[in-house]
């Protein structure tokens, strides 16, 4: 758990940062530079979003359950 609070604490902030540049930043500026802004900011959205699902994932040796038979021959 110690391990994935970085990725949700890294995750959260790249996401906000996206959010912060599309709603506070990209209203006020005009022309190219708000499309770039904007688009810049959907991006870190994604970016966040892929960060915190990462931190959600499983590892490879846990992708599959393997359930053995007790043999009673």
């Amino acid at each position: 758990m110690r391990g994935n609070m970085a990725y949700w604490i890294g995750g959260t902030l790249t996401a906000l940062l996206g959010v912060a540049l599309v709603r506070l930043l990209a209203p006020t500026l005009a022309g190219a530079a708000n499309s770039l802004s904007t688009v810049i900011g959907y991006l870190l959205v994604m970016a966040g979003i892929m960060v915190i699902a990462r931190a959600t994932g499983r590892k490879g040796s846990q992708v599959f359950l393997t359930i053995e038979k007790e043999a009673k021959d």
